[in-house]
C-alpha cells in the first residue's frame, strides 16, 4: 500500500529530570525507507531512539511500530514486537563475558533449531560484514569499530524490518562505514528493511536515497530529502546555525 508506514511517531513529548527533552516530534517512515536524525548532541537522538525501541515510554504522544501502537503493548505483547526490531546503540550493549559468537546467538535463543544451524547463521551474518575469524574473541580484544559491527550483526540476526542504529558513524572508518552502507542498501532492496539512524552530521549516509529529520532542543526543525535540507538551510537562520554546530 502507498500510506503504508512501519513507523509512526506524532506528537511525541519526553520528560527529563524536569525539562522537556523532546517536543511536539511527527515523523514517518515506510518500507525499505532510510530516515536520518540529526543534530548537535544533546539534541534528543538518543532519546528518539530508545522510544522507538521501546526501551523508554514517551510523557505523551503516539508511536506505532509495524502498525502497533506501543502504549499499548506491555510485557510479552512488546518483547515480541521487539523480535522484529533491531537496535544499534550507543555505550554498547555487549555481553564482556562471552565470545562475540555466544553474543550474537542471544537474539536466536527461542528458535528450535540445532547448535550447528545457530552457528551456521551467526558466521553467515559475520561475513556479511567483513567479521570472520571474530567469533572466538571477547569483546574487550575487539576495536570501538569491531564492536560496533558486531552489535549490528546481533541486530540483523533475525532478519527485522526495522532497524535503529544511534550514533551511525561512531568508531567506525570511512571504508568500513562505506561498506556497510552496502550491505545495508542490500537489505533495504531485497528485505525492505527500514532503516532510522542517528548521528550528528548530516551527509553521513552520503549518496543513498534517504529523508532527513534534524533536531534541536528537542524540537523537529525540519524533515525531508536532503536536497530539501540544502534549499531550507539557505532561508532558514536557526537551521543554518544548527547544521554549523554553532546552537
Amino acid at each position: 500500500m502507498a500510506d503504508e508506514r512501519v513507523l509512526e511517531l506524532s506528537g511525541v513529548y519526553q520528560h527529563v529530570e524536569g525539562r522537556m527533552a523532546l517536543s511536539d516530534v511527527a515523523l514517518t517512515v515506510a518500507p525499505g525507507e532510510w530516515l536520518l536524525v540529526t543534530g548537535p548532541n544533546g539534541a534528543g537522538k538518543t532519546l528518539l531512539a530508545r522510544l522507538i525501541l521501546g526501551l523508554d515510554r514517551p510523557s505523551a504522544g503516539r508511536i506505532q511500530v509495524l502498525g502497533r501502537s506501543l502504549d499499548a503493548l506491555d510485557g510479552e505483547a512488546l518483547r515480541a514486537l521487539r523480535l522484529d526490531l533491531g537496535g544499534v546503540l550507543q555505550g554498547g550493549s555487549l555481553l564482556e563475558g562471552v565470545s562475540v559468537l555466544e553474543n550474537l546467538l542471544l537474539p536466536l535463543r527461542d528458535r528450535p533449531l540445532s547448535r550447528g544451524a545457530l552457528a551456521r547463521a551467526a558466521r553467515l551474518v559475520m561475513t556479511l560484514l567483513n567479521l570472520d575469524g571474530l567469533e572466538n574473541q571477547l569483546p574487550r580484544a575487539l576495536s570501538l569499530g569491531q564492536r560496533r559491527l558486531v552489535e549490528l550483526a546481533r541486530a540483523l540476526i533475525r532478519e527485522p524490518k526495522v532497524l535503529v542504529w544511534d550514533g551511525f558513524s561512531e568508531g567506525l572508518d570511512l571504508p568500513a562505514m562505506r561498506e556497510t552502507l552496502g550491505v545495508l542498501s542490500d537489505l533495504s532492496r531485497h528485505r525492505g528493511l527500514a532503516l532510522v539512524a542517528t548521528d550528528n552530521r548530516p551527509e553521513i549516509l552520503g549518496d543513498a536515497p534517504h529523508r532527513v529529520a534534524v533536531l534541536a532542543r528537542g524540537r523537529c526543525l525540519f524533515t525531508g530529502t536532503g536536497h530539501e535540507l540544502e534549499a531550507a538551510r539557505e532561508t532558514s537562520l536557526e537551521l543554518r546555525a544548527v547544521l554549523a554546530g554553532t546552537v
